[in-house]
């Protein structure tokens, strides 16, 4: 049997082989940035989801909206949402406060509208529950 050499690399090979490695690493760094930590703003309105808006440091945005009895202010500053006004009989989205934390929800209840966080969970050091 018949030992083949091997043949060099061509400057083609070679610029083919580069070609697929920076494909590569584009899409490992692309997958690594979608999962970043990102937090969102949801404002549900009757059960369906009225608007969805990505929360962070230079976000600010006021929003009127109708809900079911009458209108509510929503106030939108850097990664929190709170309930501003709202002329339901007992006030206790507004008392509510802000929210800010993945998972945490505020509802106004005759207006039948609810704020959110949602995304990515971000590691926090700071204590949820003391049980003692």
């Amino acid at each position: 049997m018949k030992n083949k050499a091997r043949l060099p690399m061509k400057w083609g090979d070679f610029l083919i082989f580069i070609v697929i490695i920076a494909v590569a690493c584009g899409i490992w760094i692309h997958l690594a940035l979608l999962q970043a930590d990102q937090t969102y703003g949801e404002i549900w309105l009757d059960g369906e989801m009225y608007q969805q808006l990505r929360l962070g440091n230079n976000t600010q945005k006021t929003i009127r909206l109708a809900g079911k009895a009458t209108d509510v202010v929503i106030e939108i500053d850097g990664e929190c949402m709170r309930f501003v006004e709202s002329e339901c009989p007992d006030h206790t989205c507004e008392n509510t406060g802000w929210i800010s934390r993945v998972g945490q929800t505020a509802v106004c209840l005759p207006n039948r509208v609810m704020i959110k966080i949602t995304g990515s969970t971000k590691t926090d050091d700071a204590v949820d529950v003391v049980v003692q």
